[in-house]
């Protein structure tokens, strides 16, 4: 049986937020979500996280923010997954750093695809619930 990852969901949108929850959930994940940066980095303080899922354009502090302060701290190495409106560019990449694993456009990717690339990102297999 594979081990599932305890993930942290950053977006300021509710709807985001509760259907990417519920489709890891779904999955086994045990997840945690915030709607801003700073409840992110508050809950990555006071729990073991395994990966973060992080929008990009967060109120207050955004989310090169949080890459940083992340980067700078003790989570240097947990991977993230982006999942924004914003188009990945050379220049936006190279600002988030190498802790972004996986790129994903939102409106584009499927759940089937998030579920791919937090598997990918993980290291593990294909998603439990596959196309019938």
């Amino acid at each position: 049986m594979l081990t599932m990852a305890s993930i942290l969901i950053v977006d300021d949108s509710l709807g985001c937020r509760n259907a990417t929850a519920a489709l890891l959930r779904a999955e086994g994940h045990q997840v945690n979500s915030a709607d801003n940066a700073w409840r992110g980095l508050t809950i990555l303080e006071s729990m073991p996280i395994d990966l973060v899922i992080l929008d990009l354009e967060l109120p207050g502090l955004n989310g090169l923010g949080f890459l940083k302060d992340v980067g700078n701290g003790r989570h240097r190495s947990l991977p993230v997954i982006v999942a924004s409106a914003m188009d990945e560019t050379a220049e936006l990449r190279g600002k988030c750093g190498s802790q972004v694993k996986r790129w994903m456009v939102k409106g584009i990717y499927s759940g089937e695809e998030l579920l791919e690339a937090v598997n990918e990102v993980m290291g593990v297999g294909a998603p439990a619930v596959a196309a019938a």
